[in-house]
């Protein structure tokens, strides 16, 4: 983050922090207790098995983030980790990136993800040489899929059968937002 800073206030009480060794701990925890749900969208969830697993991530999501391939960040509330956002995949070249997000289930329903996507892109559009965000959602995830239309994304296209995961193909829905778009659309 600009000046040094290691987080980003979404709220009185959210904000994004940018990835620490000592959060391994909790987030294994978190998907650990809630591995169904996570699980259904989330590909990587059946992989990590342990805190190290996490710390592993952790140490390669600050690589990454300093090398400007990834930008992940986690989001807390009230001082508790409750998910994750960040930019999953940027391409310099063609100046843009995509949006990843996840969240427990118990915090689910208060707009936590669309103020830190909302936030997030703020900062992205800013601070960052980009000038196209998309969001990809599984067709049947209809939560998921609610956040960038809230934010005024362009709905594009629906990628036949993009995802693979748990042995079965899934459609997804391609999401955008340009940057000259940004300043008028979100709420």
């Amino acid at each position: 983050m600009q000046s040094g800073r290691s987080s980003l206030k979404v709220s009185t009480d959210v904000e994004l922090r940018l990835p620490h060794i000592n959060y391994a701990s909790d987030l294994f925890n978190i998907i650990d207790q809630q591995r169904t749900y996570l699980r259904k969208w989330l590909s990587w969830v059946d992989e990590t098995q342990s805190p190290e697993q996490m710390q592993d991530f952790i140490r390669t999501s600050r690589l990454f983030n300093k090398g400007g391939q990834r930008f992940t960040t986690f989001i807390f509330e009230n001082g508790t980790i409750v998910g994750s956002i960040g930019l999953v995949r940027i391409d310099k070249d063609h100046q843009l990136a995509e949006i990843g997000y996840w969240l427990r289930q118990d915090y689910q329903g208060k707009g936590i993800i669309t103020k830190a996507c909302k936030t997030l892109i703020d900062y992205v559009f800013r601070y960052f040489t980009l000038n196209r965000l998309e969001i990809k959602v599984a067709k049947p995830n209809h939560k998921s899929q609610a956040i960038p239309l809230r934010l005024g994304f362009r709905h594009e296209a629906t990628l036949r059968e993009a995802l693979y995961i748990h042995d079965q193909f899934f459609d997804l829905e391609l999401f955008s937002m340009l940057k000259s778009e940004w300043p008028k659309k979100h709420p």
